[in-house]
């Protein structure tokens, strides 16, 4: 699976002021990672091609931000649903060689979403999602949830864009004694770590970001594993 490729950033917010806790996320974890050569990452905004809408105002397939989102719509739920938007985006032809070719994809959304695969257990707070993701392909993040809370959307954000960039470089690394998989397939850290599982919005997040300024984002293993993912990159890229 190929590691050092470019990172493209996609939203469909418009102006946001908490925009700047992607960027500081993405700095931290080259710092933590000790990243030797940085990922290539290009901000492409609200993604609207030229043609993104056809002679009759539909939206064209893979032409911007809108229509990935409205391809995964649940109107039933009115919540997007996961797993179709990250299927999306990890065959979107714009992964083909000849065109861009391949790339990490962190998508920012403003809709509410949902887990499909988490579905049976809505009473314990699955029937939303803030953020999934699918190893070295493509992350997926709303902050619906959590970008009211008064005075704390920057953290929160900052925390879940670490969390959902670690997940998407294989952190933390499935068979260590302090993980552990999920029925959904996704390995989480037990220790002290932003990595552990969050469901409940706001109460999780505010206790991931209290734990990550207060004793720093990751455990001593998950930097670890961070660590080993940048060198492989590094490697890849020499």
């Amino acid at each position: 699976m190929k590691r050092f490729k470019p990172l493209n950033i996609l939203d469909n917010k418009g102006f946001w002021p908490e925009k700047a806790a992607v960027a500081d996320a993405i700095k931290e974890l080259l710092i933590l990672g000790e990243c030797a050569k940085a990922l290539p990452v290009n901000d492409f905004g609200r993604y609207r091609a030229p043609e993104w809408r056809d002679e009759n105002n539909n939206l064209v397939p893979w032409q911007s931000v809108d229509w990935y989102v409205y391809d995964a719509l649940d109107e039933q739920r009115m919540q997007v649903d996961s797993t179709r938007i990250l299927r999306d985006f990890a065959s979107e032809p714009w992964r083909d060689e000849k065109l861009y070719g391949d790339h990490y994809d962190l998508v920012m959304l403003e809709e509410d979403m949902y887990d499909p695969a988490a579905s049976k257990d809505e009473e314990q707070g699955a029937s939303y999602s803030v953020g999934r993701s699918q190893s070295f392909t493509a992350a997926v993040i709303s902050t619906h949830r959590i970008e009211h809370i008064w005075g704390m959307p920057y953290s929160y954000i900052k925390t879940e864009v670490m969390r959902q960039l670690c997940f998407m470089f294989g952190v933390p690394t499935a068979g260590r004694n302090d993980t552990f998989t999920d029925p959904t397939g996704a390995v989480f850290c037990t220790n002290t770590c932003i990595l552990r599982p969050a469901r409940i919005a706001p109460d999780d997040w505010e206790r991931l970001s209290t734990d990550r300024m207060k004793h720093g984002p990751l455990c001593g293993s998950c930097v670890e594993d961070l660590r080993a993912f940048f060198s492989a990159c590094a490697q890849e890229s020499s």
